[in-house]
């Protein structure tokens, strides 16, 4: 039986509205600030035409057709990225345009490898890049990481602090190999360590008799990074060897921040 397929557009139809500056005052449908249920933020404008362009730009980068499990957490979790959205609106006070942007507009886009350390979400330039890193300082271009210990933690992302106009929410993690090997995954955030969560890659993997699946593992609640603030992520390897852990998290910044390279 085919799976349906879920397009976040539709299924958050009753978001598009516009949004008033500072409504809500509180949010608590993700993790923002260490022991906090609910967060007092500062939340810029948002028009309805807006909220469209950021529903439509969820479901092109949802692909529900290559994996419905991730277009069901982007549709599920798309109010909390419309938090995200209008917190790094706060700081650069121009509309969310997406592909059609330019300048100072916002879009939205999944987080790379060379994102680690980078000069977006590495305010200061530390040295290290952290466990995914080509040698000591060196640039991170993969999730691929060949030498995990098991019980050994390691940072997937080193401690930095995102830069004014860069926003990023976690909203779990994927490992695209047949025997996944981290475990669990834990954030701290402006120096408070979070509960860590565990992953379960592969209590769900592989069905018997049929080819392994992508391992897909969403966080109990996404965790909103917004901008100037420092973070680090930190994974729990339960086995030996290479993984591909890499997170299933977004970037929010201006058209004119985001690079290739």
């Amino acid at each position: 039986m085919a799976q349906e397929l879920i397009s976040v557009y539709q299924v958050n139809k009753g978001l598009i509205r516009d949004y008033a500056e500072g409504e809500p005052k509180a949010w608590g449908k993700a993790l923002i600030q260490p022991g906090q249920a609910k967060v007092d933020i500062k939340l810029e404008r948002l028009s309805e035409a807006e909220v469209g362009l950021i529903l439509t730009k969820l479901d092109m980068l949802a692909i529900n057709r290559q994996n419905p499990t991730i277009a069901a957490i982007l549709a599920e979790e798309a109010d909390s990225v419309l938090t995200a959205v209008r917190m790094v609106k706060t700081e650069t006070k121009e509309s969310f345009a997406g592909i059609l942007g330019g300048g100072a507009n916002l879009d939205i886009c999944w987080i790379r490898a060379k994102d680690v350390g980078g000069e977006l979400t590495d305010q200061n330039g530390v040295a290290s890049k952290g466990a995914y890193a080509l040698g000591a300082g060196g640039a991170v271009y993969s999730w691929l990481k060949t030498n995990f210990v098991a019980g050994t933690n390691v940072d997937m992302f080193p401690s930095a602090k995102l830069i004014e106009e860069v926003g990023i929410i976690f909203l779990g993690a994927i490992d695209p190999i047949e025997v996944p090997k981290v475990e669990a995954i834990q954030f701290t955030i402006a120096g408070i360590l979070c509960p860590p969560q565990s992953l379960g890659f592969r209590q769900n993997n592989q069905e018997f008799g049929a080819p392994a699946k992508l391992s897909v593992a969403r966080l109990e609640k996404p965790v909103i990074i917004g901008p100037e603030k420092t973070f680090t992520v930190t994974v729990n390897p339960s086995m030996a060897g290479s993984g591909k852990c890499e997170p299933l998290a977004l970037l929010i910044t201006t058209a004119e921040k985001m690079s290739l390279t």
